[in-house]
């Protein structure tokens, strides 16, 4: 997901490198900007729920399981060999039914992440059409993005362009951040389908804590965030000072 958007970010970088001034690069936090809609963490807090609901179900079935397992275990000296053997076969079909189910839910290719690719591709396809404005019209030459497997190490924050994605998503796309209020594109709410005033007293609460826990992490990496972007900076400032006092130096030294 993050390598298929980093591709094409890449891509769209070197189609626009030009040898005739310095190549311009930037960068954005993907999981960052992600981490800042509301929509994505919302329709993420719903997906957690229903995922919470399928691991019940999984163990559901593996508890069954073992209680049938171990009542065979205790029964298998009085039982005719026929007997153990069609339990044993039945034994074999549950298994078989619980690894299946893992598979249909978490899987590779489970309802977990479809569902989550169906939540996070238009939004991707929106941070994609920001990116390509902002290279086009600020002449960057190649944006690269943090959150993916493209090591990167180090950043300059003055090349971060992740808080000026958020703007653009924000006024031009009017994309409803965390905290902010206002209108939602309906391309990112077409799997919003749910009608809120007929929930349950016990879907809200769980919708309300699902929804804190992804405040909760959304607080936790924007603090991370600023703290990583600060140490950057005051970094830079003492190599600035330090290049100035050896120049200084350097200058006593001569005179």
């Amino acid at each position: 997901m993050r390598k298929a958007i980093t591709i094409c970010l890449v891509v769209l970088g070197l189609n626009t490198m030009t040898a005739q001034r310095a190549t311009r690069v930037g960068y954005l936090d993907t999981d960052y900007i992600l981490s800042q809609i509301a929509p994505y963490n919302e329709m993420r807090a719903r997906l957690l729920i229903q995922a919470e609901s399928w691991s019940a179900e999984i163990d559901s079935l593996r508890m069954q399981l073992e209680r049938e397992q171990r009542d065979l275990a205790s029964r298998r000296v009085l039982l005719p060999l026929s007997i153990i053997e069609d339990k044993e076969r039945a034994l074999n079909r549950l298994e078989q039914e619980l690894i299946q189910l893992q598979q249909d839910r978490f899987g590779p290719s489970g309802d977990f992440i479809t569902q989550e690719m169906t939540v996070v591709r238009p939004i991707q396809d929106l941070i994609f059409e920001v990116v390509q404005d902002i290279a086009s019209t600020r002449k960057f030459d190649l944006i690269l993005d943090k959150s993916s497997e493209v090591v990167m190490l180090f950043a300059d924050p003055q090349f971060d362009i992740s808080d000026l994605v958020l703007r653009e998503l924000a006024r031009n796309y009017e994309v409803r951040l965390t905290g902010n209020q206002g209108a939602v594109q309906d391309r990112l709410n077409t799997q919003d389908t749910e009608n809120t005033a007929a929930e349950t007293t016990q879907a809200q609460e769980e919708r309300k804590k699902a929804l804190e826990r992804i405040e909760s992490e959304r607080e936790q990496r924007r603090k991370a965030y600023i703290s990583k972007r600060e140490e950057v900076l005051k970094a830079r400032a003492a190599r600035e000072k330090e290049i100035e006092a050896q120049k200084t130096q350097n200058k006593d030294s001569i005179n």
